[in-house]
């Protein structure tokens, strides 16, 4: 296990680079993150046409840049050249990085790499995800995630050593689990988790002490109420994700 995912660390991970405070899956939030706060990053993958690995939430542009289209559409070069990741909001087009270049710059700082879309048994994503973190030698200081079974199936297999999160259908499994009082032995070694489902308030401090019983690390997401922010932090979870990293640090003492 790495230290990512060591039970009882409390962590604050800067969800898409801190969004609340800097422009969202942008390299300077991520640095800003990682370098100035010393905080953790999470971050989003979506794969590009020439085979690479850009960061963005979404897999359109439209929602929230100056762009349309497909992510997986496009080369890194028409992106870098078309794509203001502020819409307008900052004095200069902020330009869209890649996974590499956002390991780069991220120091020691954990990082948490969601796969957001399945290309099919023949996908090339997985193993680009796993050789990039290997370039970079961040083996020790990341987690793998998504919300999809079939992504998480093929890293597993590819990269068994690399520490990986329980999908969406893995956390429901353990969720029941848990309150069947059946103790599990996953694959993945982190759970993350919401919250609220929908709108609906169900995380509890045995519910985080039943997964470190089993080695499981877990991490709560999108936390940005201080009083939230204080809430999980006694209920023992290991990385609170927020999209005010800077608040959280100024919360809860970091």
């Amino acid at each position: 296990m790495t230290a990512i995912s060591q039970p009882h660390m409390v962590r604050i991970a800067a969800h898409r680079g801190g969004m609340g405070e800097a422009v969202a899956s942008s390299g300077e939030a991520f640095r800003r993150a990682a370098l100035e706060l010393g905080v953790d990053l999470e971050l989003d993958v979506h794969p590009t046409a020439d085979g690479e690995l850009v960061v963005f939430h979404d897999d359109r542009l439209d929602p929230s840049t100056n762009a349309f289209g497909w992510i997986h559409d496009f080369t890194v070069d028409q992106l870098r050249a078309d794509v203001d990741l502020s819409n307008g909001s900052a004095s200069t087009r902020v330009e869209v990085v890649t996974l590499g270049e956002v390991l780069a710059l991220s120091g020691d700082a954990m990082v948490s790499i969601d796969i957001k879309e399945d290309l099919g048994p023949e996908s090339w994503v997985e193993e680009k995800v796993g050789s990039v973190i290997e370039g970079y030698r961040a083996t020790h200081r990341v987690v793998v995630a998504s919300f999809l079974d079939a992504p998480l199936r093929r890293f597993r297999s590819l990269f068994p050593a690399i520490v990986t999160a329980a999908s969406s259908n893995e956390s429901i499994g353990w969720y029941q689990n848990f309150h069947n009082g059946v103790l599990s032995q996953p694959e993945y070694r982190v759970l993350s988790l919401p919250v609220r489902l929908m709108g609906v308030e169900y995380l509890t401090p045995e519910l985080v002490a039943w997964a470190h019983r089993q080695d499981i690390a877990v991490w709560v997401w999108t936390v940005n109420q201080e009083e939230d922010l204080r809430r999980m932090r006694d209920m023992g979870f290991d990385t609170i994700v927020t999209d005010y990293p800077a608040r959280a640090l100024a919360v809860l003492g970091g």
